[in-house]
C-alpha cells in the first residue's frame, strides 16, 4: 500500500492502493499451465500444484534460456529440504536471466515452498510476461533485419531506366552481403558433403560385403545340387563331402573366391 500526497494540492491527499497481485493478469490459468507444460515437458494442471517442488519451474527457466539453470543441482525427493533447495536455485538463475532483479523478486521462496496459489500465480505470470516479451523482441529485430535484407535485395534488383551507354553499377555492399552469407554457410555445406561422403562409403562397404556371401552361397547352393544329383559318388563323396565343402566355401577369403568352382 502507499499513501501519495500530489505537490499541487497538499490538502488533497489521494490514496493508492496497489499490489502486484491485483494487476489484471495478461493470461488465464488455463494459458499459463498449457504455456508451462509445452515449454518444460512436464504436465501442469490449472491449479498449478506440479510448480510447487520447483522441478517444473526450473525446467521451464532452463527451456526459455538455455544454460541458465544449473538442472544437475535438481533434488527431485519431494522432501521440504529439496523444495527449498530447488526454489533457492530457481531465484538464483532467474537473477542471471534478469539482471533488473523484478523476476527474482517474484520468487518468494518460503510461499512457493507451501505452495500458496498466489504467489505461485504471480511468479508464472511474471515469468510468462517476460519471456513473451522477450520472444517478441528477438521476432521484432529478426522482421527489421529481413525487412532491411528484402528492402536491399528489392534495390539491388530493381530495374531502372538508364542511358544505354552507361551501364547501372550494383548497389555498394551488394556482393559483400553475398560473400558473407555464403562464408557463414561454407562449414555447415562441408559438414553435410563429409557425411554424405561417409555414408556413400559405408554403403558401398556393406553392398560388397552383401556380394561376397551372396557368391558363398550360390557357391554353396550349387556344391549341394551336384551332391544331389549323385557327381562325385564315384570318388566316395558322401554327406561328410559335402559338410567338408561348405565349410571349404565359408572359410575361403574373398581373394581366393574366385578360385572355388
Amino acid at each position: 500500500f502507499a499513501l501519495r500526497v500530489s505537490p499541487r494540492s497538499p490538502a488533497r491527499l489521494s490514496l493508492s492502493v496497489y499490489s502486484d497481485f491485483f494487476e489484471m493478469p495478461t493470461a488465464s490459468r488455463k494459458e499459463l499451465s498449457e504455456w508451462a507444460a509445452s515449454l518444460s515437458g512436464h504436465s501442469v494442471s490449472r491449479e498449478l500444484k506440479e510448480l510447487s517442488t520447483g522441478v517444473v519451474l526450473c525446467h521451464l527457466v532452463e527451456a526459455a534460456r538455455p544454460g541458465s539453470v544449473e538442472i544437475r543441482k535438481l533434488a527431485t525427493m519431494r522432501s521440504g529440504s529439496d523444495t527449498i533447495a530447488n526454489l533457492k536455485l530457481l531465484s538464483v538463475a532467474l537473477e542471471r536471466v534478469d539482471p533488473s532483479g523484478e523476476l527474482a523478486a517474484a520468487c518468494d521462496v518460503p510461499l512457493l515452498a507451501k505452495g500458496q496459489p498466489q504467489a505461485t500465480l504471480a511468479l508464472l505470470q511474471k515469468l510468462h510476461s517476460y519471456f513473451n516479451a522477450e520472444n517478441n523482441a528477438e521476432l521484432a529485430a529478426d522482421g527489421n533485419s529481413r525487412s532491411r535484407s528484402a528492402a536491399a535485395e528489392k534495390k539491388r534488383t530493381r530495374v531502372k531506366p538508364v542511358d544505354a551507354a552507361a551501364e547501372p553499377a550494383a548497389p555498394a555492399g551488394a556482393e559483400t552481403l553475398t560473400s558473407a552469407a555464403l562464408a557463414e554457410l561454407q562449414p555447415a555445406l562441408a559438414a553435410r558433403r563429409a557425411a554424405a561422403e561417409r555414408r556413400a562409403a559405408e554403403m558401398q562397404q556393406l553392398r560388397d560385403e552383401r556380394d561376397f556371401y551372396l557368391r558363398k552361397l550360390s557357391l554353396i547352393e550349387r556344391a549341394v545340387s551336384r551332391a544331389g544329383n549323385g557327381e562325385g559318388e564315384a570318388e566316395g563323396a558322401g554327406v561328410g563331402a559335402l559338410a567338408a565343402e561348405v565349410q571349404r566355401i565359408l572359410r575361403c577369403p574373398e581373394e581366393e573366391l574366385g578360385s572355388v568352382s
